[in-house]
């Protein structure tokens, strides 16, 4: 019997942007201690498929890689952070990408291409899923912290991982550039 996987498809930022939010997630453990996620590396989430048939995802990454190598590469900006509210009991810190109108019909068309219906805010998870109590603490020193950057996401990232395993870890599984090509 074929085993179940879960798939993470996701944009890379840069090595220095990924050492930055390393280095802010480090920090955040002064002040709320240790939480779910600290040690995950950053990543713009696009979108997950959970409890999937291995031959389903290598169809469907086989019927979009065309349709992903015709789109550029794109520049974004990060500004700052923000936050999301979750049943106003816990709450997510992130590092936001600053919309434009050239990104915001980047990802509209990335969200097309890979025929995906959720809605996507762009942004780099710093602190994930925290109480509300542990935000109030942070919040107050993260939100002062002027950061700024820029990264090219020049590939989609497809990661994957067993189902049913409780310690399993994201591996690679394939990863589609952003090519600026149209394939027939």
């Amino acid at each position: 019997m074929e085993s179940y996987n879960d798939y993470l498809f996701l944009l890379q930022p840069s090595d220095p942007v990924k050492q930055q939010i390393g280095h802010c997630k480090v920090k955040a453990t002064d002040y709320i201690g240790i939480y779910p996620g600290m040690k995950a590396t950053a990543h713009v989430s696009i979108t997950d498929l959970t409890r999937q048939k291995p031959y389903v995802i290598k169809s469907l990454v086989d019927s979009v890689r065309n349709k992903v190598s015709s789109m550029p590469a794109v520049t974004l900006e990060i500004d700052g952070f923000q936050f999301f509210i979750h049943n106003e009991e816990y709450m997510t810190i992130y590092a936001s990408i600053k919309p434009t109108h050239k990104t915001d019909n980047w990802f509209m068309l990335l969200k097309k291409q890979l025929n995906c219906k959720r809605n996507i805010t762009p942004h780099i998870t710093v602190t994930r899923h925290i109480p509300v109590d542990s935000f109030y603490k942070l919040w107050p020193r993260l939100r002062l912290f002027p950061y700024k950057d820029t990264f090219t996401a020049d590939r989609l990232t497809i990661l994957e991982r067993e189902t049913f395993k409780p310690d399993a870890k994201y591996r690679i599984y394939e990863e589609l550039y952003f090519e600026n090509t149209l394939k027939y």
